[in-house]
């Protein structure tokens, strides 16, 4: 069964590292920042950050645990 996109780019951005546009339409969608969006609504959030130009990247915000 194919993964939907919403599962597709938590997998990829699991890692917590900056992901270029180029990539994220390349492995998730040319509509990629949709997927972002309906993902912000579920909670989860992202950084933005200008690398050259109009040109951007993105990484997956993780939260890290309290440890008790």
């Amino acid at each position: 069964m194919k993964d939907n996109l919403q599962d597709r780019m938590l997998q990829l951005m699991s890692d917590a590292c900056w992901h270029s546009t180029e990539e994220l339409v390349e492995k998730i969608s040319h509509r990629f920042s949709a997927t972002m969006h309906t993902l912000k609504k579920r909670g989860y959030q992202f950084d933005k950050r200008r690398i050259q130009g109009q040109q951007h990247e993105y990484r997956l915000l993780i939260k890290q645990k309290a440890i008790a």
